[in-house]
């Protein structure tokens, strides 16, 4: 009982310890087209300036069809900020401490069966519960 309450208090310390991981995708930075855009109001000089240089409107031709281009690198994903790649280390760390002590566990639990099943501590004829003839259940 008390290496699962150690394992369990290690678990909520690890978590309580790791840095939140920063939001990837939209939430991270608001875009530039998302801000209301300040405009410098110009002076009327500057604007009769920018009127004639300004250039006459061009039509595009609509887009044939195009075929997409496949790319051929492999695209890898990676971390936004250090304290992403800090928050994954701190889970990989925590997951294979986890897989270790529960792999411990059962090693320990396999001996302590091994070293019960050696005592014969089961088998009636041999058993030192004289009283009981029969093997006990588990959790007895």
């Amino acid at each position: 009982m008390n290496a699962r309450r150690a394992l369990i208090i290690v678990t909520a310390l690890v978590l309580a310890l790791a840095p939140p991981a920063a939001p990837a995708g939209p939430q991270a930075a608001p875009a530039a087209a998302d801000r209301p855009a300040v405009a410098a109001k110009p002076d009327a000089a500057a604007q009769a300036a920018a009127a004639p240089a300004a250039k006459p409107a061009v039509t595009k031709k609509p887009a044939a069809n195009k075929v997409p281009v496949k790319r051929t690198e492999e695209i890898l994903p990676a971390f936004q900020t250090p304290k992403e790649k800090t928050a994954v280390i701190v889970f990989y760390v925590w997951l294979w401490l986890s897989i270790g002590v529960l792999l411990y566990f059962l090693r320990w639990w396999v001996q302590e069966a091994d070293r019960v099943f050696r005592a014969r501590f089961y088998e009636p004829a041999e058993s030192p519960r004289k009283d009981n003839p029969m093997p006990p259940l588990l959790g007895e």
